[in-house]
């Protein structure tokens, strides 16, 4: 009981301000030395002012949220309010104590689900939208921002609410490296299943040209090599291509140069009409 009435003297208000300054300011200051820190000292800002006294206690209290932070942004609502939840019950060291315990993890599961499964996919989909002539591809990039926003806030109050058994939800069971593996095998699967749509322009215009006696007649036969492949092994070229891709970078050449070889690739085969 003990502690909820702590907990009652934030208001809602408040609490809702430093979930949106979070949400939207966190990395409008980020710098190479404490990353998000101060972005993130200035949406808990709120809720210290209130609890702590002007002075050295409040002082003390914003260094201590000034240490080094990085984590996804996504889910740092999600510490945030764990934080919150904490300096409420006036226990300081175990607020930063679980920001360094959960930065590190969150942003492996979120780096992991946006870059690996979300952002990939959504832009695979927006760009077959887009090559098709469809105006909802820059839409569906848009509203999948707006999408990872709302997130946010169930995030915040999940944080609040649970407060320190966070540390065995998020750590617990391997979980992180469950989410890992299994963002990765999904957005595999997601991005070769669309290599074919996306690449099918991608075709050679070679030709065999054979003449042959029909009925006593001498006539030409034409055979297109691009026919033959597709009855032979169908979008063959576009999976060489992601093929030669993949090679170059387990040879730990940067996603740069692979772009430019590919570049150069395409520009040669196109002069000599292979491509």
């Amino acid at each position: 009981m003990a502690n909820e009435q702590v907990k009652n003297k934030i208001d809602k208000a408040t609490l809702r301000k430093c979930l949106w300054r979070d949400a939207i300011t966190l990395q409008w200051s980020w710098n190479y030395e404490r990353m998000q820190a101060l972005g993130f000292l200035w949406a808990i800002l709120p809720v210290l002012q209130k609890i702590y006294a002007k002075g050295d206690e409040l002082k003390e209290a914003m260094k201590r949220h000034l240490h080094f932070y990085n984590t996804n942004p996504v889910l740092s609502p999600l510490i945030l309010g764990a934080a919150i939840a904490l300096e409420e019950d006036k226990a300081g060291n175990a607020a930063s104590s679980i920001k360094v315990g959960l930065m590190g993890p969150l942003a492996g599961i979120g780096d992991t689900l946006m870059a690996i499964l979300y952002r990939p996919i959504i832009a695979v989909i927006a760009a077959s939208l887009a090559m098709n002539g469809s105006s909802l591809g820059p839409w569906l990039i848009f509203f999948s921002g707006i999408l990872w926003m709302a997130v946010k806030v169930p995030l915040f109050w999940f944080g609040y609410n649970r407060s320190t058994a966070l540390i065995s939800d998020v750590m617990g069971d391997g979980i992180l490296n469950k989410v890992t593996e299994i963002a990765s095998i999904a957005g595999l699967i997601v991005i070769g299943g669309f290599i074919p749509s996306i690449l099918s322009r991608v075709k050679t215009p070679l030709k065999y040209a054979k003449t042959v006696t029909i009925n006593g007649e001498a006539v030409e036969k034409v055979v297109e090599l691009q026919s033959v492949l597709d009855k032979l092994f169908p979008y063959l070229i576009p999976i060489l291509i992601v093929g030669l891709s993949y090679w170059l970078i387990k040879r730990k050449m940067s996603p740069i140069k692979v772009l430019l070889v590919l570049l150069a690739l395409a520009f040669v085969t196109n002069i000599l009409g292979i491509l």
